[in-house]
């Protein structure tokens, strides 16, 4: 990861170069290329494998809840009985409230 993106950075420079010497043009190539560097630096931090070894899962709208609707993620704890059932607590104890438009990033 870290090839591509020093690659991408050194091209992000060229692009900088052009900008600063009046091709304006280029600066549509520069927020690509800012979008790019931000993705892969994100897939680094979080150390992920390589993109075929995840599915992207988008939550759906649920009919007859309404649009508001938020999914939470629940600890079983080893049990079907929902009475038993916690829900998951960020590190700083918040919910993780999930909705319309979020994805899951799932491990194949």
């Amino acid at each position: 990861m870290d090839y591509a993106i020093k690659l991408l950075e050194t091209e992000r420079e060229i692009i900088i170069a052009a900008l600063k010497n009046g091709k304006k043009e280029r600066l549509n190539d520069l927020q690509q290329l800012d979008k790019a560097l931000g993705w892969l630096r994100l897939l680094e931090e979080k150390q992920l494998d390589k993109a075929n070894r995840y599915h992207l899962e988008p939550l759906p709208f649920i009919e007859g809840y309404g649009g508001f609707t938020n999914y939470r993620i629940a600890i079983d704890n080893e049990t079907d009985d929902m009475k038993f059932w916690e829900e998951y607590k960020k590190d700083d104890g918040s919910h993780l409230l999930l909705s319309l438009g979020d994805y899951l990033l799932i491990e194949k």
